[in-house]
């Protein structure tokens, strides 16, 4: 399937009314690939927020939302009166964690090996090395300028992720988000 032919599915499990809710564990690639969804939904939906499964400690972690203003907040407290219509796992599936089986997940975009987990929109590549990696794919496809914040965001996780390392996929994930340092 195309790039451009997952960008469409992915947009028609979503309407214009729909309060979203993106559920990460919170780590650069989850927090860029959050910032990528939202970006890809913005002004298509009614609202769209991120929460997070675990409690951000690491001083990266917390700086990177600072700096990007990135609003997050944990899953347990989100406001009992807000009601979500749809889901979104970024960078997990729903046996990654507790918190995550309390909710149906309406799109799962993840980079880590199948877990079986089925939802209406799966997007599960384990030949990636991250799930920023899948998102540059979706907004090179939808043609969307990323923010200065997004395009920083989305260089940071592949700087994270990669600078330890380099093997046969090195040039492709450059390659993918090479487009967005000119924005970064």
């Amino acid at each position: 399937m195309t790039p451009s032919e997952k960008l469409r599915r992915f947009y028609s499990r979503f309407e214009q009314g729909n309060h979203v809710l993106i559920l990460i564990n919170a780590d650069p690639d989850a927090i860029a690939s959050a910032m990528a969804i939202r970006r890809l939904l913005w002004r298509r939906v009614a609202c769209v927020n991120i929460a997070s499964v675990n409690v951000i400690k690491r001083p990266d972690n917390l700086a990177m939302i600072r700096l990007l203003g990135v609003k997050l907040v944990h899953a347990d407290e989100l406001p009992p009166e807000k009601r979500f219509n749809r889901v979104v796992l970024v960078d997990s599936q729903p046996n990654h964690h507790e918190i995550f089986e309390k909710f149906t997940p309406d799109v799962i975009i993840d980079h880590h090996p199948d877990t079986g987990i089925i939802a209406p929109f799966c997007d599960i590549r384990p030949d990636y090395g991250a799930t920023a990696s899948m998102m540059t794919e979706y907004l090179r496809a939808a043609k969307l300028k990323p923010s200065v914040k997004l395009a920083t965001a989305l260089v940071l996780c592949h700087q994270n992720r990669y600078s330890q390392f380099c093997d046969a996929h090195a040039d492709r994930r450059y390659e993918r988000v090479s487009i967005f340092i000119k924005h970064a």
